[in-house]
């Protein structure tokens, strides 16, 4: 089959939907308790978008406190980790990702969400293996969506950071091109939005070659453009290609696509051979031109929205929707505008007391009912498209922006009588009925705005001081991570003393936390044992930083780094020799259901088992240690660590000159996980079971494509000697023949 598609940027082909995810699934909450976590969500949003990061997230907290089985708890994680990323903290960050990337969380489009940022954390704690995995699963769990080209990208970049060019080369060719094959082919299109063409024609494809296909766009309204649209990747059966549009006179061949909003587009190819033998037929696909207007209260420059309007002023109307420029001249539209009061703030209820902060202040109001208006007055009023910045005076009007004003009166006085009269708290609302969008039916646009006395210049925000105990130990915190940073860095450069002093620093920060708040805040005294246990063990301090991590588990056994704990308790032990006590931790994080950590604990587990065998020269251990990465790789085949579990199960078998299966799972690893940190020793072992099966010509080509792809791996100098060996080899055979 073959068929033309057309997708209005990535966001129409995967639907059109709410700027918040939809809420399906997670949980059995009341209708009621997931009304006011919603509240609270939305009073985060307003306290971030305002610049009080600190509000925010201590409301996104609350979501969770307080609503702990509303379906609004993962998007209020997925925001608190994306803030704890963008602040670097990639332990907390990581901890919400996870939790929102489960099956209880119904939203495909949340769990993609936060299934990227985990893989993005590791990218950007330079732990790129860890990343690769997590990545990988991105693209096979979502494809066709933006994580899964993110996801390519993201293995780009760490691959160059690597220096493994070619690979990253291969990675960023498959950015853009993951397209959900479920999409449906789009009908409508939103000017000023780019048009993507997509054929999916693999006779067409092989055809294409570096010509590519011709495209033509043709507009109702008489422009007229062309595209060329070429195979997303090499022999691929999808050729892709895009034209920029824009409202405006057509002008034909100028690469950007003019429309009105009364437009049509017919977009075209010739096919030139058809699956029912059929030479040179036309193929043609036709969409709509529409728009999904945008409501909005703007300041007197109609430039950017705000949230409240002046009382005995003016206010400022916009509303943009492109498929209302239907002439040359300046289009018109009409809104409808009210003002409303709140007439019972808590039906039912007593009035309560006002609040002694902005955040308590954000808590009782979701704890309130859903306020009942009364409406004050309500007037029609007609918005003209304005024209752009710049034109000319009586030339073409093609914006989609239509402006108008109306006066906020004082109610009580005599008005003009085109003004709509107002109180200081009451609410003005727009609201614009968009006839023609990219949903199916017509759709009610609103926005809302408050009046206040006085001006706007600045508004002012009521209730907004950080309380000062909270900042102190938030700052002391902060500190002492960077000061164990500093350590870290002078302790890479060899910088011993200075190094110490830094960490002993970063300890007396942290102490003085758990001290004078850790009784009243038991969150923060479990962040400071987790800060402690990082600082002793950036120390050396082994012994300090596995007894921290035993006092973690004793007071906070359901603490979510608890797992870390334990791995760092095992890695304590491992680096110490205690490889015996250190499976034993190992085994216990392996066995603990659904934690993230246990494919890390079971390949652990197998390293400690090599490391005896090496120390006591005993080959029983290595064939302990073959069965624990074996069971890595089946117990957790999508797992990071699985990739490198292949490595050792084909390195054991290669020890044991079982070359077949060696192969076999060579071949696997560098098909299945091309990613692995260990990709470098596959191929050169592999090439190595190759020369020992005899098979010259295919063990040169494995070791030349680890010389190509991976140029600073250690194994590069070994792999280039023994090709040497071959091709004189074979030279000093071509001779004697």
């Amino acid at each position: 089959m073959k068929r033309i598609l057309f997708a209005v940027g990535l966001a129409l082909v995967l639907g059109n939907a709410p700027s918040a995810f939809a809420q399906v699934g997670g949980g059995a909450a009341s209708l009621v308790d997931d009304k006011k976590a919603k509240a609270l969500l939305d009073a985060g949003d307003a306290r971030y978008e305002a610049g009080e990061l600190v509000a925010a997230l201590d409301l996104y907290k609350a979501v969770l406190d307080r609503y702990p089985i509303s379906r609004w708890r993962f998007l209020a994680r997925l925001k608190m980790g994306k803030q704890f990323l963008k602040e670097k903290k990639f332990d907390l960050a990581l901890d919400q990702f996870r939790r929102v990337a489960v099956d209880d969380n119904k939203d495909a489009e949340q769990r993609g969400d936060a299934s990227l940022q985990v893989g993005i954390c590791f990218f950007e704690m330079g732990r790129f293996e860890e990343a690769f995995g997590e990545l990988r699963k991105v693209i096979k769990s979502y494809p066709g969506t933006p994580y899964s080209n993110d996801a390519y990208y993201y293995i780009g970049q760490a691959h160059f950071k690597m220096g493994r060019f070619a690979n990253a080369i291969e990675a960023f060719k498959n950015v853009g091109t993951s397209i959900d094959p479920a999409a449906q082919e789009a009908e409508k299109l939103d000017a000023g939005k780019r048009l993507f063409v997509k054929i999916d024609d693999k006779d067409l494809s092989a055809q294409a070659g570096e010509a590519g296909v011709v495209v033509t766009a043709v507009t109702s309204s008489g422009d007229k453009e062309t595209v060329t649209c070429f195979p997303v990747t090499p022999g691929a059966s999808v050729l892709m290609g895009s034209l920029r549009t824009q409202l405006g006179d057509a002008k034909p061949g100028d690469t950007i696509v003019q429309l009105i909003g009364t437009d049509k587009i017919s977009v075209t190819y010739t096919d030139k051979q058809t699956a029912e033998a059929k030479l040179n037929v036309t193929r043609t696909k036709e969409i709509r031109v529409v728009g999904n207007a945008r409501v909005k209260v703007v300041d007197g420059a109609f430039a950017e929205a705000v949230g409240a309007v002046v009382l005995d002023k003016p206010a400022f109307l916009l509303v943009q929707d492109s498929d209302r420029d239907t002439s040359a001249r300046s289009d018109e539209i009409e809104v409808v505008v009210r003002t409303k009061r709140v007439i019972e703030e808590n039906p039912g209820g007593e009035k309560a007391e006002k609040p002694a902060s902005s955040i308590a202040a954000a808590l009782e109001a979701a704890e309130k009912a859903e306020p009942v208006f009364k409406v004050i007055d309500e007037k029609k009023v007609r918005l003209v498209e304005k024209p752009a910045e710049g034109a000319a005076a009586g030339g073409a009007v093609h914006t989609g922006a239509f402006i108008g004003t109306i006066a906020i009166a004082r109610q009580g006085e005599t008005p003009n009588p085109s003004a709509i009269v107002a109180q200081v708290n009451d609410v003005l609302e727009i609201e614009y009925l968009d006839e023609v969008s990219l949903e199916a039916k017509p759709a009610t646009r609103k926005t809302i705005a408050k009046v206040i006395e006085g001006n706007l210049n600045p508004l002012q925000v009521a209730n907004a001081k950080i309380n000062d105990e909270e900042l102190k130990f938030k700052t002391a915190l902060k500190t002492s991570e960077a000061l164990k940073n500093i350590g870290n860095i002078y302790k890479d450069l060899g910088l011993t003393k200075q190094s110490v002093d830094r960490y002993k620093q970063a300890l007396a920060e942290t102490e003085q936390v758990a001290r004078s708040y850790g009784a009243l805040n038991q969150r923060l005294l479990e962040q400071t044992y987790v800060q402690m246990w990082k600082i002793y063990y950036a120390m050396d301090d082994l012994g300090r930083a596995a007894q921290m991590c035993l006092e973690l588990q004793r007071r906070f056994p359901d603490s979510p780094f608890v797992d870390d704990a334990l791995l760092l308790m095992g890695q304590v032990s491992q680096k110490q020799g205690k490889f015996q006590e250190a499976i034993g931790v190992f085994r216990r994080l392996a066995a603990l259901k659904n934690s993230p950590l246990a494919p890390a604990a079971q390949y652990a587990i197998g390293e400690c088992y090599e490391e005896l065998g090496t120390v006591q020269k005993n080959k029983i251990y290595y064939d302990e240690a073959f069965l624990a990465f074996k069971a890595c790789f089946e117990k957790f085949p999508n797992a990071n660590q699985a990739g490198d579990a292949l490595s050792k199960m084909a390195e054991y078998y290669y020890s044991k000159e079982d070359f077949t299966r060696a192969l076999d799972l060579y071949e696997e690893a560098l098909q299945q996980y091309q990613d692995s940190k260990f990709i470098d020793v596959v191929l050169y072992n592999y090439g190595r079971c190759l020369v020992k099966m005899k098979k010259l010509d295919d063990a040169v080509g494995k070791f030349n494509q680890l010389i190509t792809s991976y140029p600073n791996s250690k194994m590069v100098g070994n792999a280039q000697k023994i090709v040497e060996a071959i091709e004189k080899r074979k030279a000093a055979g071509a001779a004697a023949n």
